[in-house]
């Protein structure tokens, strides 16, 4: 267990799904849920970064000062909010982020001194991070700036090390209703908890 803070990043207006994906039920678990569980397997706290009122019964909601900015608006509300030096994030819409993928980024975030983020395939996954508070003055600075792609301001605000994962499947986004229904079917299959 890290003497850290866990955020699931919950913000998103769920357009393509046309409800909130939060409260999606995946094997009789919310979304929201499921994520807030496997953050709370590594970090001595959790909360949810962003997301809806309908959200406070799974826990703690940091509330998103910067709406309509992105990911990128949750994460620098939830590390300015968080009493914690090492701050992880996991988006609400990739439940199957194993907890063993989880304590690996802090591992490396740790031994880094300023942060972590995995990368799947070449393609980096800037919401599935640990990042260093100390990171907050450079990633405010690129939120005013309207620079809102997560992976530049991190980038910025590093030196961050990057994770290779083998497994593309663990970071599937669920962001249409044909995508919730084909992790439904492969539950069992993608939803290990190793």
């Amino acid at each position: 267990m890290q003497d850290a803070a866990g955020f699931v990043l919950a913000g998103g207006r769920s357009s393509r799904m046309g409800q909130d994906k939060a409260l999606l039920k995946l094997g009789g678990e919310a979304l929201v849920e499921r994520c807030l569980r496997r953050a709370g397997e590594v970090c001595v706290e959790v909360a949810i970064a962003g997301g809806s009122a309908d959200l406070a019964r799974f826990g703690r909601i940091v509330p998103d000062r910067s709406p309509g900015c992105g990911p990128l608006g949750g994460i620098v509300s939830a590390v300015a909010e968080s009493r914690f030096e090492w701050n992880l994030f996991l988006p609400v819409d990739a439940p199957f982020v194993p907890v063993s993928c989880l304590k690996e980024l802090f591992s490396v975030a740790m031994n880094s001194g300023t942060g972590a983020m995995a990368r799947v395939e070449g393609r980096l996954q800037p919401l599935c991070g640990v990042y260093s508070k100390k990171m907050l003055t450079v990633l405010q600075q690129e939120l005013a700036a309207g620079r809102w792609k997560v992976a530049q301001a991190i980038e910025t605000a590093g030196p961050v090390e990057v994770v290779d994962f083998a497994e593309a499947r663990w970071f599937v986004n669920l962001n249409t209703p044909e995508d919730f229904a084909e992790a439904e079917a492969r539950l069992d299959e993608l939803g290990g908890e190793a």
